[in-house]
């Protein structure tokens, strides 16, 4: 799949219009900087934007995902409200409204709707552009895999806000393990990943470390 289908494949699912070409222009500036990195490892361009797409995760699911923060019944009651709040001169207001939910948003955890179990790792992650604290280890029905994080950037610009590939799983090969998923905010998110062999899960950042997590460890220490 190209990086141009990937990205009609998940403005398929934005049903909010006002918001689908701005989705679909930061979704397309984190592929390239995908892209950019792996050039840079050596990977031919074919080779880097069919990788690149690959870790963005599931087009549909990552479209399903940004449809419900980009909901079109919210997204117009929204619109209306801000017309409204204008109309009223106090669009004050709804500024500090976001300010209160996205706060909340950064200082609790994150962690997987519908998970069976879950595990703390409260580790932080000090990046260049961004300070990343991995929250927890979540289970699903299914037996999937979930590490749930929250990033804080230290930039003010669109593209530094967003925080899918700040880091990404592998194993110890440095197999790559999973598939993201997030939030536009930049702020929060999780990462899917594969159980590696022998519980050791590794997270290469994006600028370069490579970080241990012991997962039977956490598990243990937990259950204990």
């Amino acid at each position: 799949m190209t990086g141009k289908e990937y990205l009609q494949r998940v403005r398929k699912h934005i049903y909010y219009i006002f918001d689908r070409d701005g989705i679909e222009r930061e979704l397309a500036e984190h592929l390239q900087d995908g892209m950019d990195a792996l050039r840079n490892e050596g990977y031919s361009k074919e080779e880097a934007e069919t990788l690149a797409v690959e870790r963005m995760g599931s087009p549909d699911e990552v479209g399903r995902q940004l449809n419900k923060e980009h909901h079109p019944v919210l997204g117009y009651a929204w619109l209306a409200s801000v017309v409204l709040l204008v109309l009223l001169a106090v669009p004050l207001m709804l500024s500090v409204g976001n300010m209160i939910y996205m706060g909340i948003k950064t200082i609790t955890p994150i962690n997987i709707e519908n998970s069976v179990e879950i595990y703390p790792v409260n580790m932080v992650l000090e990046l260049p552009t961004h300070k990343v604290r991995l929250d927890n280890i979540c289970v699903s029905e299914e037996g999937e895999y979930y590490l749930t994080y929250r990033a804080r950037t230290k930039y003010s610009y669109s593209r530094a806000g967003w925080s899918t590939e700040l880091f990404y799983p592998q194993d110890s090969s440095g197999k790559y393990l999973g598939q993201s998923g997030f939030s536009s905010s930049g702020r929060y998110g999780y990462k899917e990943f594969a159980w590696p062999e022998g519980g050791i899960l590794y997270l290469r950042t994006k600028d370069g470390q490579l970080i241990e997590i012991d997962l039977n460890e956490v598990m243990v220490n937990e259950a204990g």
